[in-house]
């Protein structure tokens, strides 16, 4: 009886073998709907500021001066220690080179000479990373005594900070997949998205040029994200920032003349204008020296494919 079980047992576990192997050679896995991951912060809809900008010389400065070392070193909040924001992750600009750990790029080598200037070589910085949005709010809440990251100099800002002269002037274009078929901005559609940072200029500027839907996140890195998912159609920042970008990845290209001018300024505490000053005067020191375009023939002569001259300081006073 025991043996008679065995064999219908084994039968039926025969059955079930020769089942499985006559059914399909191969299935389909079953289809799942798996959201794209999105950066945290992002805005489908950012507002936009409509208000006509108030009119100012953005680019006028405070003249150097008699101001010394002694004068502008007493507006930092550690007169031997300079706290500087910065991007660490604006490749060409500001990043940290993945191979050393330390921080490089155009705004890192300008920042290091004003430094210098200040506090003798060798300086004690204080490097704070920062986002776009962030930089105002650091130097209220005396989280840095000077901010140099890609910031435009426009006249609403200057109610805000005091802007050195201008160190560096950019312009608005767009970074594309090269298989878009998108040229410039007279090629957007109501249907693209276009990305770009909290705070940008980029924001007003788009949304006064181009039929498209603007995007915004806290970090440029995670527009570039999202132009490699395919989740928005093209970035619209400084080129600067862009010719980064297009270096990290050999699919995606510059596209267009400039839209905007983006003249970038150090920025610092409303009412240090002793330590802008100071700083003013450093500058042009960084410039007659060479320093200055020995850091752009390094840093983004190549990728912007653009020789460059440095800007002439305009003072109001």
């Amino acid at each position: 009886m025991i043996r008679h079980q065995i064999r219908l047992a084994a039968a039926a576990a025969a059955c079930l073998v020769l089942a499985a192997c006559s059914g399909p050679t191969s299935m389909e896995p079953p289809s799942v709907d798996v959201p794209t991951p999105l950066p945290s912060g992002i805005d489908f809809d950012p507002d936009v500021e409509t208000a006509a900008p108030e009119e100012c010389n953005a680019l006028a400065s405070y003249a150097p001066g008699a101001v010394t070392a002694e004068q502008a070193r007493a507006q930092l909040d550690d007169d031997g220690r300079i706290s500087i924001g910065i991007s660490q992750s604006t490749n060409l600009m500001g990043y940290r080179d993945p191979e050393t750990n330390a921080l490089a790029g155009f705004d890192i080598d300008i920042a290091t000479a004003i430094a210098e200037k200040l506090l003798g070589e060798g300086a004690d910085i204080r490097w704070v990373p920062m986002t776009s949005s962030e930089r105002v709010p650091s130097l209220d809440e005396d989280r840095v005594d000077m901010i140099v990251r890609t910031m435009t100099m426009t006249c609403d800002r200057w109610t805000e900070v005091e802007f050195s002269a201008e160190y560096y002037h950019a312009g608005q274009r767009l970074l594309v997949p090269k298989a878009s078929g998108i040229t410039g901005l007279a090629d957007l559609t109501a249907e693209d998205l276009v990305c770009t940072g909290h705070g940008s200029t980029s924001v007003r500027t788009i949304a006064e040029q181009a039929e498209s839907e603007m995007v915004t996140v806290p970090d440029y890195n995670d527009c570039l994200v999202l132009l490699q998912q395919g989740t928005v159609d093209a970035i619209a920042i400084d080129d600067t920032i862009l010719a980064g970008m297009a270096v990290q990845d050999p699919t995606l290209h510059v596209v267009g003349e400039a839209f905007s001018d983006e003249p970038y300024g150090i920025a610092m505490q409303l009412g240090n204008t002793d330590l802008a000053r100071f700083v003013n005067g450093a500058l042009e020191d960084v410039i007659a020296e060479g320093t200055w375009q020995q850091a752009y023939d390094e840093w983004l002569e190549g990728p912007l494919a653009v020789e460059a001259a440095p800007p002439s300081p305009q003072y109001r006073d």
